[in-house]
């Protein structure tokens, strides 16, 4: 499944490969899936899948971390102001534009994580298991 499910139930996007992904497409298809058949062995649905997780759940979990910390730093509506702002305006060029400068400004960047770090450690929300944090937790918006 390539996006979330409620709200679209069956019509999610979905990927299948593998010897019998035809047929399950055709099975589900039947009730209204979306299933996108790939040329290949099993697998290679969930590798796509997993990589797309990849971005997607360590670009979520790095704005819940950053909303913690900024909550315990007394500046959660700025930061959250700011977030929204930022991922408004992202279009097309945005990737390209993020892995060069990232390339470029590794080195700096490596020494403005480190003290991130600190920061986030200082403030006591730093957690290299943040979704097992959050599950053990109440539930926040």
């Amino acid at each position: 499944m390539m996006a979330p499910v409620p709200g679209k139930g069956l019509r999610v996007p979905m990927l299948a490969s593998g010897d019998a992904a035809g047929d399950v497409a055709a099975i589900l298809g039947g009730f209204g899936a979306d299933i996108e058949v790939l040329d290949g062995p099993a697998g290679l649905a969930a590798t796509r899948k997993l990589l797309r997780s990849v971005f997607y759940k360590g670009m979520a979990t790095s704005i819940v971390e950053a909303l913690e910390a900024a909550k315990a730093a007394g500046l959660e509506d700025w930061l959250a102001g700011h977030i929204a702002e930022d991922l408004a305006k992202q279009d097309a060029s945005t990737l390209a534009r993020i892995v060069t400068g990232t390339r470029q400004h590794a080195v700096r960047r490596a020494h403005e994580m480190a003290a991130a770090t600190e920061m986030l450690t200082d403030l006591g929300v730093a957690s290299q298991h943040l979704h097992e944090r959050l599950a053990a937790g109440p539930s926040h918006p």
